[in-house]
């Protein structure tokens, strides 16, 4: 039987808690036993909670444990609406869900993860279109008429396979608006529709950010420069889904088929391959910056689909006087990434932390002040490893986390 072994490289405090229900999808109360483990908290926590059953079921889970912190977020999200789009958030979510097509596209494409959504909201206490529209992050920016900056993800993948027969890697500083930052979730399940054993980053209430199964792990970041579209699949949505593959090759079909919701560059990893798509609604373009494919970076500037979305093309000319090739020259993290990665003879562990922890520029560092965790993840013959810094890299320890 497959199972996960944590090893705990920082005190921290975890805290696994386990829940059952019965398979019906009632409101009846959640029978659920808790287990924690405590130890001293040197700077950062992160709080893994354990999933099971279907979908529904471990979205009810979700919501029911992490009740209060969800509707302290959610109050936050929602203060955050009214100060940007300058309207209440329950008429934002109105008019949000009213002129876009989200919902039919997660029952078309991953209609599990939306009966996942149904029970956070049910579990929560939280009506549904608003856990909904809670989802959708970067769909939400990207219609929502505020674009182009709002998100500052580094991401890196490794092929060691290709080139000296080691372990490959991915790996992300995930950079999200600070009112995030206080809480760290680790989703710890079998997934429901392979069985294989899953780790999701994420913050309560959210299905995902990131994450890692027993066969291939992704990376996401943010290219608001390519088109979106009203009626894909949202970007938490896709992270899962591809979770739900079990091959590198049946994770590639999905990102192919499916119709994006929004601009973003997916790494995807296994201990067989590293590949990186630039997504755009119309469009998806794999990235290599190196010829003989040892390696990829990305920040959050499309730099091979030219699906581009036409504001943004606008925007450059009207207010900048120049062309998106001009554009992307000199953005300082991905400079960075490059210089850090480009020609190295072999990549490993220490050159993945130091990168993820630099700080080259004043104004753009890797490691920045909207970094809310670090990620990495090892793919070994035999077992997989995700490292998570719960927190900036540069002063905060990952802790590792081990399928196998």
């Amino acid at each position: 039987m497959k199972v996960f072994r944590f090893y705990t490289i920082l005190l921290i405090s975890l805290f696994i808690a386990s829940c059952n229900e019965e398979n019906s999808e009632s409101s009846s109360p959640l029978n659920h036993n808790e287990e924690s483990l405590t130890t001293e908290v040197q700077k950062d926590s992160i709080r893994v909670i354990k999933l099971t059953g279907t979908n529904y079921e471990m979205g009810l889970q979700h919501g029911r444990l992490l009740k209060n912190e969800i509707h302290a977020l959610v109050k936050l999200w929602e203060e955050d609406i009214e100060l940007n789009f300058q309207m209440p958030s329950e008429e934002f979510i109105i008019k949000f869900l009213e002129s876009t097509n989200y919902i039919e596209a997660i029952k078309k494409w991953t209609p599990n993860l939306f009966e996942e959504i149904k029970g956070i909201s049910e579990g929560s206490e939280i009506e549904l279109n608003k856990i909904i529209v809670f989802q959708l992050v970067d769909e939400m920016w990207n219609n929502g008429g505020v674009v182009f900056e709002a998100h500052h993800c580094s991401s890196i993948g490794v092929a060691n396979r290709n080139n000296n027969n080691s372990v490959n890697y991915i790996a992300q500083n995930v950079d999200v608006t600070p009112f995030y930052h206080k809480n760290k979730i680790l989703l710890s399940f079998n997934n429901p529709s392979n069985n294989l054993p899953t780790y999701v980053l994420t913050v309560p209430g959210i299905i995902g950010v990131n994450g890692l199964n027993e066969t291939i792990g992704i990376t996401v970041n943010s290219l608001m420069d390519l088109q979106n579209s009203s009626d894909g699949l949202p970007v938490c949505c896709v992270v899962r889904g591809t979770l739900e593959q079990n091959t590198f090759e049946q994770a590639v079909n999905f990102i192919n088929e499916i119709k994006h919701a929004s601009g973003q560059n997916y790494i995807i990893g296994s201990k067989s391959d590293i590949a990186s798509f630039e997504c755009s609604s119309i469009k998806v373009s794999k990235y290599w910056p190196d010829s003989l494919k040892k390696y990829t970076f990305h920040a959050n500037n499309a730099l091979q689909n030219d699906s581009y979305q036409p504001n943004y093309i606008q925007y450059l000319e009207d207010s900048l006087q120049m062309t998106h090739e001009e554009y992307i020259k000199d953005v300082p993290r991905f400079e960075s990434l490059r210089k850090r990665i480009l020609n190295q003879g072999s990549i490993d562990l220490n050159i993945l932390k130091q990168t993820l922890s630099s700080k080259d520029s004043k104004t753009d560092p890797i490691c920045n002040d909207y970094t809310w965790v670090s990620t990495i993840m090892e793919f070994h013959e035999d077992y997989n490893v995700l490292l998570v810094s719960p927190g900036k890299p540069d002063s905060t320890e990952y802790i590792e986390f081990r399928i196998e």
